[in-house]
């Protein structure tokens, strides 16, 4: 096995996921130029979707105060900025999917306890049109989502939630617009499940937006309780 992964490694060797440099350490190594410029959110902590707040005496963020919020918790790794921002573009647009193992790894690194400490049932990664997915040829969220079910050892459902509406883009809309743009965007293909705790794994949380309309179709399908991880967490949150 080592025999392999040293001829693998010589063949195609290891780049670093944020900067692309060749790097001497495994695939899921950062160089020692870019593992600096990584910024994690640091407390205190919005107590629903984990974002950064400013005021130690408020349990939760302006945004998750004044927006509907289904889900029980949210784990995001690592704040959306310069560097990150281009590897997940990267990971997500260009077939980077090698990525996924870094990120997984810095969510184990981050939440692995806490997760596995919840008794999750299944991740569902969050889905992606039908239209969509023949053109990217992949959902990046479902290889993030097998990425960290090596890790955590928890299976992942790929069957139960299904994008039936092929939306805008999120990034391209205000927080009002996102949340009417995904309306009945999201179905369950099952009206009851056993499922009593998910956690939905997804590349980005912005607004919430899209964990929110995925959290209330699996409310929908009998599932009590919904978290979310997310590789990082943006600045509308």
């Amino acid at each position: 096995m080592k025999f392999k992964e040293t001829l693998i490694n010589f063949i195609f060797p290891p780049t670093c996921p944020l900067c692309g440099d060749v790097i001497a350490g495994g695939r899921d190594a950062v160089c020692g130029e870019c593992r600096p410029m990584i910024e994690y959110p640091r407390e205190p902590l919005c107590l629903r979707c984990g974002c950064e707040i400013t005021d130690a005496e408020q349990a939760l963020c302006a945004d998750c105060s004044s927006h509907t919020r289904s889900y029980v918790k949210g784990f995001p790794a690592m704040k959306y900025q310069y560097p990150l921002d281009e590897s997940i573009a990267a990971f997500k647009y260009h077939n980077e999917r090698e990525h996924a193992v870094f990120y997984a790894n810095e969510i184990v690194r981050r939440h692995g306890k806490t997760l596995l400490g919840l008794g999750i049932d299944t991740m569902i990664p969050i889905p992606v049109h039908k239209k969509k997915l023949q053109k990217r040829g992949y959902n990046q969220a479902e290889v993030l989502a097998a990425a960290l079910s090596d890790r955590l050892s928890i299976p992942v459902e790929t069957e139960l939630l299904v994008r039936a509406v092929n939306t805008e883009p999120q990034k391209s809309l205000d927080p009002e617009h996102r949340e009417q743009n995904l309306k009945k965007a999201f179905q369950c293909t099952k009206k009851s499940v056993s499922y009593k705790k998910v956690l939905l794994v997804d590349d980005i949380y912005t607004t919430g937006a899209t964990i929110e309309a995925c959290t209330k179709c699996l409310h929908a399908a009998g599932i009590p309780e919904v978290y979310y991880t997310s590789v990082a967490i943006g600045t509308g949150a």
